[in-house]
């Protein structure tokens, strides 16, 4: 088996059940005929975005990262579902979410997730967001990708 494949099954295994350790997830590639270091695994578990999470009882295991395109789509949805009204004024651009929605803090933890290049940094009250630029353009970039998202009704 190549290392595409393992790391495929490597991705299966994780998604489907709750892995703890990586002798457990050697364990389990054994049992498929895999032979694998603990290193080779480690390398795997990095390039796939796998991380150690914890549950409720402060049990650790492996889950899978969300990559930043699931970000993106989880702030595009955002923006559709929730911005009303977006105004730039020079490096800042100010966003005006559903009335008393609560959705601006929200919305601000969307694009600090995202890691826009564009965005320095967020502030939010109740249905007001300040994403904060380095300059007009980048901030004028932020403006242009809300307005492309917004719904219009």
């Amino acid at each position: 088996m190549d290392r595409k494949e393992r790391r495929q099954l490597i991705q299966e295994l994780v998604t489907q059940q709750r892995i703890n350790t990586q002798h457990d997830l050697l364990a389990m590639l054994a049992e498929h005929g895999i032979d694998a270091t603990q290193a080779t695994i480690s390398r795997d578990i990095h390039a796939l975005n796998i991380v150690k999470v914890s549950d409720q009882h402060g049990h650790t295991y492996y889950s899978i990262l969300h990559t930043h395109a699931d970000e993106y789509q989880r702030l595009f949805d955002g923006i559709s579902h929730n911005v009303e009204k977006v105004t730039n004024v020079q490096f800042i651009n100010v966003i005006q979410t559903t009335l008393n929605s609560n959705y601006a803090t929200v919305l601000a933890g969307l694009f600090d997730n995202a890691q826009l290049p564009e965005v320095v940094g967020t502030l939010a009250g109740n249905d007001t967001l300040l994403t904060i630029s380095k300059n007009n353009e980048d901030a004028q970039a932020i403006n242009r990708l809300i307005k492309e998202h917004m719904t219009e009704d």
